[in-house]
């Protein structure tokens, strides 16, 4: 039997740069309602709980990191009477002030559509104000709290995308800034929707693959596959534009490393609006 699983959606919609994949670790852009972000190296999906292992994404320059959910379980609904908002931790390794930075930090909380790759917008909280983060600091700084322009239902199987946006404003981050998003409750960045604790998130449990280890969108908008296997032994890409009655097709057959490792690069995936992945052995 065939060991299938269902690892990833690349999603491009609009501008934003997508970094999404499986195997996920906790992210705690924390829920209000207690719910967390969790995901790989620089991918993310949303989880009940808070990680224990802290982990960072850097920053050198103005740049949106996004976060994606489970599949909702139920519809959840918003009114005009909630609010987005969040706390942003950051994190200076620099020894030099020349390194010392401004910046300020956004969320913008989106419906989306696995099966079509399109997306609507929820709330978005507007940059903060300006916050230093100078050689050797930790920070921390709150988002502002806006109300939901108009009631909102996110259907059952959407996901739920939060886009966390730091913009520079002065300064040379160099490459020594951190974005910290996968630790304790009080040391990691949080979303919160909604703010006053108002709305109710039910997941479907998150897809657990036991190969994928992340994916990468290139600048030239292909998807960088990364696994992590069994040592030597083989395995198959397959891709799906939708999860609704999806027609899975192979795009790569991999053989794993002495370390269990392989990666794929897909060179198709700019000419879709949203990709699945999954894996398996041949």
């Amino acid at each position: 039997m065939k060991n299938y699983s269902v690892f990833a959606v690349i999603g491009l919609v609009g501008a934003f740069h997508v970094t999404v994949a499986a195997a996920p670790r906790e992210l705690p852009l924390r829920w209000e309602s207690g719910t967390c972000i969790y995901g790989a190296s620089t991918s993310q999906t949303i989880e009940t709980t808070y990680g224990t292992n802290l982990a960072a994404l850097t920053f050198s320059q103005t740049t949106t990191y996004d976060f994606y959910s489970p599949p909702l379980a139920s519809a959840t609904p918003l009114t005009t009477a909630n609010k987005g908002g969040g706390k942003i931790f950051m994190q200076n390794l620099s020894p030099s002030h020349a390194n010392d930075f401004q910046l300020t930090g956004q969320m913008r909380f989106y419906d989306y559509d696995p099966a079509n790759g399109t997306q609507t917008l929820i709330v978005d909280t507007g940059a903060s104000t300006f916050k230093d983060v100078n050689a050797g600091q930790l920070v921390n700084w709150a988002l502002p709290n806006v109300l939901l322009p108009s009631n909102k239902t996110v259907p059952a199987g959407h996901l739920l995308h939060v886009a966390v946006t730091l913009g520079l404003v002065s300064g040379n981050p160099g490459g020594f800034g951190r974005l910290l998003y996968n630790g304790p409750k009080n040391g990691s960045s949080t979303a919160f929707l909604s703010e006053d604790n108002g709305a109710s998130w039910n997941y479907a449990a998150p897809i657990t693959p036991s190969q994928a280890n992340s994916i990468q969108m290139l600048a030239d908008g292909c998807a960088k596959i990364t696994c992590a296997g069994f040592p030597s032994q083989s395995y198959v890409v397959q891709a799906t534009t939708s999860l609704s009655s999806p027609t899975w097709a192979t795009i790569a057959t991999n053989t794993a490393g002495l370390d269990g490792l392989f990666v794929f690069v897909d060179m198709d995936a700019p000419n879709f609006p949203a990709r699945f992945y999954r894996t398996s052995t041949p």
